[in-house]
């Protein structure tokens, strides 16, 4: 079982910015997060926050270099709000002295003890304790998470990354396999961080396969194939090594893809599939069991589904797509798309109009409704035009976004949407700061300051 507390990077940017403009020099400081309790099937923990409160200087009773208390009124308001009212976890966040790898001191152990007992003897639903200090920089830490009767702690993962991939350092001493040799340039971490990766792949069809069959020969052996449809005639000029039998015989695109992968490692993978449609999908809570959600569909209703269980468990999203259209002079225009809205939220595939949500619901509709749509032009009986060597711009870009987030040489906290127009042959990059929308009804996270009224704002909370 593993137990981890997982910050998307720029809610954990802003968090660490507001402590440290609050901490006094050389003053120990205190912050709060809020979070709900995620567990797979396998009884892995996530922590997933959904608030925090970061305390000024007035609400602290006592703040030096080796200790603080803060004011009552501030702990019944957060305990009242938070807990009586929402049923979190709480996380307590606070600073040592220095800049050396902190350590839990005596005190710490006696108020967190008692505290973490006492949530178990006033709440019913027995909320969990994590405690993690830092350095004064914040940049070193510790965290754990104390048992209900408060005897006893574990150490637990903090993960402020993209990406949350444990890494055993003594994999990471083994030679590279001969089969990624000429990858050594960047790496053995970047090489066991892709034997590790996790995808889970909705879309096997011509962008999903080539984003497949790239991202496999790359080391990436983990994955989850989604999707409800067959090999047909007209999948085989864009679909790799795909081929008349496998349409004769039946073959679903998920098995299909399932060969492509188990041709490249016969033996050592693990490779799971979905023969079904996102929404249709007994558990979708087994897609919070991968590191990566990638959605590759043609329907923007899938693609709306596949960021709404991103956000609810906090999971990256890449989101693949290409379009082509021929202008009344018969001038084709062609795009590839990858857009990577930011881990938990900021702007994601609605508010930043990647999808629509008309068609989403379009798609979904009675065929009653369906078919006024259709004379009314709001749907498009014809069928989307595709080509191979798009699809595969698309998804190879795709592959390489992900190479550059793991070897360390591209940052995508904040989101990606790229666009490749031809024949311009040019790459449009939508700047993250026009795509964030803090109102979204999907994604938007208001500020801590946004929680409360004007008497609690009277204490401070940022």
């Amino acid at each position: 079982m593993k137990i981890s507390l997982h910050i998307p990077p720029q809610m954990w940017q802003k968090i660490r910015s507001s402590m440290l403009a609050l901490k006094p020099d050389h003053e120990e400081i205190i912050g709060f997060i809020f979070c709900e309790k995620q567990i797979d099937h396998f009884q892995n923990v996530r922590y997933i926050p959904k608030h925090w409160i970061i305390p000024s200087q007035d609400c602290y009773e006592y703040q030096s270099p080796s200790g603080l208390v803060v004011k009552q009124k501030l702990h019944h308001y957060l305990l009242e709000e938070y807990l009586q009212n929402q049923e979190l976890n709480v996380v307590h966040l606070h600073t040592h002295f220095g800049n050396q790898l902190p350590h839990f001191s005596s005190v710490d152990d006696r108020y967190e003890s008692e505290y973490a007992k006492f949530l178990t003897d006033t709440f019913t639903y027995q909320p969990d304790l994590i405690s993690g200090v830092f350095d004064e920089n914040l940049e070193n830490y510790q965290f754990r998470l104390w048992n209900h009767q408060g005897t006893d702690f574990q150490t637990i993962k903090f993960c402020p990354d993209w990406l949350e991939i444990e890494q055993n350092p003594s994999e990471s001493l083994e030679e590279i396999p001969l089969i990624f040799s000429r990858q050594k340039i960047f790496g053995q971490g970047f090489q066991t961080q892709l034997s590790q990766l996790k995808i889970a792949l909705i879309g096997c069809g011509g962008i999903g396969a080539l984003f497949a069959e790239n991202l496999g020969r790359l080391g990436v052996k983990n994955w989850l194939l989604i999707d409800p449809d067959d090999l047909e005639l007209v999948n085989l000029n864009r679909t790799p090594c795909a081929v008349l039998e496998m349409v004769k015989k039946g073959w679903s695109k998920v098995e299909y893809v399932k060969h492509l992968l188990s041709k490249i490692y016969p033996e050592d993978n693990n490779i799971m599939t979905q023969k079904t449609t996102l929404e249709q999908m007994e558990n979708s809570q087994e897609i919070a069991n991968y590191d990566l959600i990638v959605v590759a569909t043609d329907n923007h209703h899938s693609r709306q589904i596949a960021q709404e269980l991103a956000l609810k468990y906090q999971r990256p999203l890449i989101c693949l797509g290409t379009h082509i259209e021929v202008q009344s002079d018969g001038t084709p225009k062609m795009f590839a798309r990858i857009t990577i809205p930011p881990v938990g939220g900021g702007w994601c595939l609605m508010c930043g109009n990647i999808i629509n949500l008309q068609q989403s619901a379009l798609e979904i509709a009675p065929s009653v409704i369906t078919e006024l749509a259709n004379t009314r032009g709001y749907l498009d009986d014809v069928e989307a035009p595709a080509v191979f060597w798009l699809n595969s711009i698309c998804a190879s870009s795709a592959v390489g976004i992900i190479h550059g987030i793991l070897a360390g040489f591209l940052n995508v906290d904040e989101g990606l949407d790229w666009i490749y127009h031809f024949p311009a042959q040019e790459w449009l990059k939508t700047a993250p700061e026009y795509l964030h929308n803090e109102d979204c009804l999907f994604c938007g996270i208001p500020s801590p300051c946004q929680d409360q009224d004007s008497e609690e704002n009277d204490y401070g909370y940022l």
